[in-house]
């Protein structure tokens, strides 16, 4: 071989070589860095993961400790589609263990992904049941399962999670960061036999959220619901809402809807308007209350100074024109005290009291007693209801507030505001959360009696707190339903029509409703109770709601282990409140009211009421018979004798408003 050739050769080698090299460089340099950080995440996806453990969800109690919601140990089952390939003939047998269609369980097994879930939160005979199969493939996971041992029992209150163990709806979800807890992550490697290797070290897993435990009373929460059931059905209504609390410290022992759901199977099955049984309407859906409004018309006008209980207010005999606009009374009335116009739930004699309290004054009480404003519960989803600015109320807007109209509230509103007449007059926040309790026992939160502001004076309080046990407990009052045995009760029906959806006007469907407390004289709780869209014969509050009331309060009561500790009966009024003598009503179109010597007015009344007044008038009084006063003599206006006696004959009946 010359010199030429292995110099040609050394060149062809050498250039082989390099070339050879340039090759190598380009190719690492492609992996390394133009390709590198695609393969890096490729590599890290095939053979390096991150596994989140999450811990139990915390529990959720009641006031003595009973369990709303737990998380228990729970299953799922998940499949490597690719490890079936083969299996087809026990897809069906896959399907039977789970209790799915064939057609979902192929769908699932179908998928290119590597994972996939068949089915989560199965039970333990399924469980059981696939692994008996012993598929390639099939694998059971791990997971906490969220349980309410007593099914439907305060639903509303509670919420419920999904199938990530997700607070949906209620407590679950307005506080999921703190019952859901600190989920721990751990990074893992796989080996090409898919086995797991731990980066680091493993430390103990997490436990569980933190402990929920609430103002609710179990016991209450299920005579609350189960009433309330009871009563919606009697009325063929379409739901109800009953909200019980204390009125001195603004706890809430019973939220109830109805209808319900069980928040063990949130989804009911696929059934149709299923959502509307999520629905927390004691919180979300305003309603107008009606007559209930009246007696915070009374608390106002009394604490003001505007009206004394037996003053004396011409009702129109039952019609009065407001420009073109008519009030109507459901039974008519002429001349009426102020403690009547309760009784008996006057609209035009609480017109008259409302538009002589005035406008500001009025819409600076009911702003006082919370109402256009949200309670701050500890839910989602409040509604402040719906109030206008008192200084765009016309003159009718005034009136039709005085009974109810034009304003909208929540039923947990209207169940807070009466426990500030209940408690003295002190406006308390309501609530549900009692504590909050840390896994390590720390408390995150504890709640203590908030009161928000004084309303009325305790004095204002007690009268009418005796107005409102009229409405139960006289003879005509619109509330009788509600009355009870062994204890004094004070309360207010209402009745309103609800807005048609669809126009500017009032729909055919009505809402009943009765807001109360009991004992009356030692107040231990206050009930309000709301029955909505009634289907039967009557949609009046005192036959539909007032039942459902004095259900709730003897059974609740007789679980508290109250006791009665004097007769029933109203009491004789404060004698500082009471004596006016000549009746007083400052509309133009009302007949003139007798003159101060002439005979008072007494038809009609009870015979306590009639003495009250005969000794405002400083008059003595012969009384025969027995119940209402059916005549008197002198008759009422004429001229009294200078003895200013007067002859009484009672009778049994009177003439009864409609509740």
């Amino acid at each position: 071989m010359t010199a030429e050739s292995r110099r040609r050769r050394m060149v062809v080698v050498a250039v082989l070589c390099a070339t050879g090299f340039l090759l190598v460089i380009g190719r690492a340099t492609d992996l390394a860095v133009l390709r590198g950080p695609e393969l890096r995440r490729t590599a890290n996806r095939q053979h390096r993961y991150t596994v989140t453990l999450r811990p139990y969800r915390g529990p959720i109690v009641d006031r003595s400790g009973e369990p709303l919601a737990l998380s228990v140990d729970g299953h799922s089952i998940a499949a490597r589609p690719r490890l079936m390939k083969g299996q087809e003939a026990q897809v069906p047998a896959l399907a039977r263990a789970l209790g799915m269609p064939l057609k979902t369980v192929r769908a699932k097994l179908d998928s290119r992904a590597p994972f996939v879930w068949l089915k989560r939160i199965a039970t333990p005979r399924e469980v059981d049941a696939v692994a008996a199969l012993k598929l390639p493939g099939i694998e059971p996971q791990a997971e906490p399962r969220r349980v309410y041992p007593h099914g439907t029992l305060a639903a509303h209150v509670l919420g419920f999670v999904d199938v990530d163990s997700k607070g949906n709806g209620g407590l679950e979800s307005r506080f999921e960061s703190v019952i859901a807890g600190e989920p721990q992550v751990l990074e893992m490697d796989r080996d090409a036999n898919r086995q797991e290797i731990y980066r680091s070290g493993v430390s103990a897993g997490p436990g569980q959220g933190s402990r929920i435990e609430l103002t609710l009373d179990a016991d209450i929460q299920a005579i609350a619901e189960r009433e309330l059931a009871a009563g919606v059905a009697d009325a063929k209504a379409a739901g109800g809402v009953a909200v019980v609390l204390d009125p001195w410290t603004g706890e809430v022992l019973a939220l109830a809807n109805a209808p319900t759901f069980n928040p063990n199977d949130p989804d009911g099955g696929g059934e149709p308007h299923w959502q509307d049984r999520l629905r927390n309407r004691a919180l979300t859906d305003p309603y107008e209350p009606g007559s209930t409004f009246k007696a915070f018309l009374a608390a106002a006008a009394l604490q003001e100074g505007a009206v004394k209980p037996s003053e004396m207010f011409f009702c129109e005999n039952g019609r009065m024109q407001v420009g073109k606009w008519t009030i109507h009374d459901s039974h008519p009335h002429g001349w009426l005290s102020f403690a009547e116009v309760v009784q008996y739930s006057s609209n035009i004699g609480a017109s008259k009291v409302g538009e002589r309290l005035g406008r500001d004054r009025y819409y600076s009480y009911l702003r006082a007693f919370g109402f256009g404003q949200r309670t701050g519960i500890e839910l989602p989803g409040e509604s402040p209801g719906i109030m206008h600015p008192g200084d765009t109320w016309t003159r009718i807007d005034l009136i039709v507030q005085s009974f109810g109209q034009a304003v909208s509230v929540t039923p947990i509103q209207m169940a807070s505001a009466m426990g500030a007449i209940a408690n003295g007059g002190t406006l308390m926040r309501p609530y549900l959360v009692r504590r909050i309790v840390k896994p390590d026992g720390d408390v995150a939160l504890e709640n203590q009696p908030t009161p928000l502001r004084r309303v009325i004076s305790p004095d204002t309080a007690r009268v009418t707190t005796e107005l409102l046990r009229r409405v139960v407990e006289e003879k005509g009052g619109t509330g009788a339903k509600a009355a009870l045995e062994d204890f004094p009760v004070a309360g207010k029906t209402g009745t309103a029509q609800k807005k048609d959806p669809h126009g500017h006007g009032y729909s055919s469907k009505r809402i009943g409703s009765f807001v109360g407390f009991v004992p009356a004289d030692r107040p231990r709780l206050v009930i309000l109770v709301l029955i909505d869209e009634p289907g039967g014969t009557t949609s009046y509050g005192g036959v539909v709601a007032a039942p459902v009331f004095r259900g709730i309060a003897t059974n609740v009561l007789r679980a508290l282990g109250v006791q009665p500790t004097a007769p029933v009966g109203p009491e004789p009024m404060m004698a500082q409140v009471v004596p006016v003598a000549a009746p007083v009503d400052p509309e133009p179109l009302a007949p003139e009211p007798p003159r101060a010597g002439d005979t008072p007015n007494l038809l009609g009344l009870s015979l306590r009421e009639a003495l009250t007044r005969a000794n405002a008038a400083g008059c003595a009084v012969d009384v025969s018979g027995m119940g209402y006063v059916a005549t008197q003599v002198p008759a009422p206006g004429a001229p009294l004798a200078s003895e200013r006696r007067l002859a009484l004959q009672l009778r049994p009946e009177r003439s009864v408003a409609r509740p």
